[in-house]
């Protein structure tokens, strides 16, 4: 309701208010026509491909910091290669649904493409989550193994501190003025 309001207020020096609502409904069109060229399939396909390179790119800087988890880094690539080989096929079957006979077998082609990308995003999803979690548990390890070496130092210098004052008490004492 205030969205409303507020372009009704941005729109109030225009004139007449015939053009006012003309240009609230061009709005609005190029609105709607934003939104479904933005969920075109092909469009989706193409995100798709750049979520796969991008993860792609992470999963290969996790394997060069991460040794650890060498062995789950390398099924998640695997994992990701399985989805990889699912993008040629959905462009095959956008290929083919331009060539269907009714407007049923078109909407349920749609369907299938539709179920099969939102299956992949959901599982490249999936693998960035588990990626980045591993990444994260192996920074949070070097921070912890980097706390440890600066508490093993800070420990030697305080025995160091202590060990000489000890020894500085042990030490007699200068007597302020000789006897004569």
């Amino acid at each position: 309701m205030f969205e409303a309001a507020l372009i009704l207020w941005l729109l109030s020096p225009v004139l007449g208010n015939t053009l006012r609502y003309i240009i609230l409904g061009l709005l609005l069109v190029l609105l709607v026509a934003y939104i479904v060229g933005y969920y075109t399939p092909s469009r989706m396909v193409v995100r798709l491909e750049i979520t796969i390179k991008t993860l792609r790119n992470t999963l290969k800087h996790a394997k060069a910091n991460c040794p650890m988890d060498l062995a789950k880094l390398a099924e998640m690539g695997c994992q990701l290669t399985q989805v990889e080989v699912l993008v040629p096929g959905i462009r095959g079957q956008l290929l083919d649904i331009g060539s269907l006979e009714t407007w049923k077998e078109y909407f349920q082609g749609l369907q299938g493409i539709f179920k099969t990308i939102a299956e992949c995003n959901k599982e490249v999803k999936d693998i960035q989550t588990s990626v980045l979690r591993i990444m994260e548990a192996e920074h949070e390890r070097q921070l912890h193994m980097h706390m440890e070496e600066e508490r093993g130092i800070l420990d030697a210098l305080m025995g160091h501190v202590e060990y000489v004052g000890l020894v500085r008490r042990r030490r007699p004492r200068k007597v302020d003025a000789l006897p004569k």
